[in-house]
């Protein structure tokens, strides 16, 4: 009886080692090879719902991400100008000009048109980038009425067809928008991204749990056609805002893969193109452009691979210098002066 309680015990002590193990391996794969336990962090708002935490440096996915005191995706920077020839670029957006962390910093359409106009230009540039996920006019307009444009010569805005109706909500902040570190990678790994992957690739074996939305009742019809108004007020509220006496506002549309593919354009384009257009702003339609530049430029039917970061990057470049008079030199390569400005 001894004997076999002692072989007992070894087993558990064997088996419960083993698991031990097995954790911390997991744990270090999940935070070194996947890039998790590290997620940038948010921070509810009661004015534009939500932001990017100010004051992050991590690196997620192997990317490095930085936020400013701003909240801003960019280098750190003062709110007025420190240097009177300093120009100044501030870009609004949501997850596409953000990047998400799937986009490494230097890889971001505003980090490589800051080192494009610096390139150009014999003097200093800032460019800011003040977006995340999902925002839409509202959360615009309340960053600026918050904050102001920091002193910008060129404001630009970056638009898709769907924007013209994304409200804020308020919600509680979602898995999608931390707003602490997990303590444990491992963690979020299971908690986060395992569910996501299963509903993917076992949808039928999990029962259905993943489910595709409705196309809505007449009173959900009703409110989108209320969003559609509110969003469309809160988009002419913004961008007459943006019309600085000094301050040059410019609206860039980026299609997203359908629109590209399909030719056509989704339900939000008209609107907003005819709202920007009638308020004698330039409507610069990306589409083209994108359709010249190959088929890698997504990562998925909306967000864009490093690659349209790029793309991007040489449409705002000319659009800036296109709408602001300034003297410019040969024209430059985007990648190439972005690898230049790096130390």
């Amino acid at each position: 009886m001894k004997a076999r309680t002692s072989y007992l015990s070894r087993c558990a002590l064997w088996l419960a080692g083993s698991v031990l193990v097995l954790v911390v391996v997991a744990e270090l794969v999940s935070r070194f090879v996947l890039g998790l336990g590290t997620p940038p962090l948010y921070e509810a708002d009661a004015g534009f719902e939500y932001r990017l935490l100010p004051n992050q440096d991590v690196r997620r996915f192997g990317n490095h991400i930085q936020v400013n005191r701003w909240g801003m995706r960019s280098p750190d920077f003062g709110n007025t100008k420190t240097d009177p020839q300093e120009l100044r670029v501030m870009v609004f957006g949501d997850s596409v000009v953000n990047g998400g962390s799937q986009i490494d910093q230097a890889a971001l359409s505003t980090s490589l048109l800051q080192s494009a106009l610096q390139t150009q230009m014999v003097r200093p540039v800032t460019v800011g980038n003040i977006s995340a996920g999902s925002w839409g006019p509202g959360n615009w307009l309340a960053y600026a009425d918050r904050f102001g444009f920091f002193e910008a010569d060129v404001v630009v805005l970056v638009v898709g067809s769907g924007d013209h109706a994304d409200n804020p909500v308020f919600a509680p902040l979602d898995a999608d928008h931390p707003s602490q570190a997990p303590t444990l990678a491992l963690q979020e790994a299971v908690l986060r991204y395992l569910p996501r992957y299963l509903n993917h690739y076992l949808p039928e074996a999990l029962g259905g749990l993943w489910k595709e939305p409705s196309e809505g009742t007449t009173a959900t019809r009703e409110t989108n056609l209320q969003d559609r108004a509110r969003g469309q007020a809160d988009l002419q509220q913004f961008l007459q805002l943006a019309q600085g006496r000094q301050r040059h506002a410019i609206v860039l549309h980026h299609p997203d893969l359908d629109e590209l593919t399909s030719g056509s354009y989704a339900d939000g384009h008209a609107q907003m193109q005819a709202l920007v257009q009638g308020m004698s702003l330039p409507f610069v339609e990306l589409r083209t452009v994108y359709q010249a530049a190959g088929s890698k430029l997504y990562r998925d039917n909306i967000h864009h691979s490093a690659q349209g970061q790029q793309v991007m990057a040489g449409a705002l470049l000319d659009a800036v210098l296109k709408h602001l008079p300034i003297q410019r030199a040969e024209p430059v390569d985007v990648a190439n002066a972005a690898q230049g400005s790096r130390p």
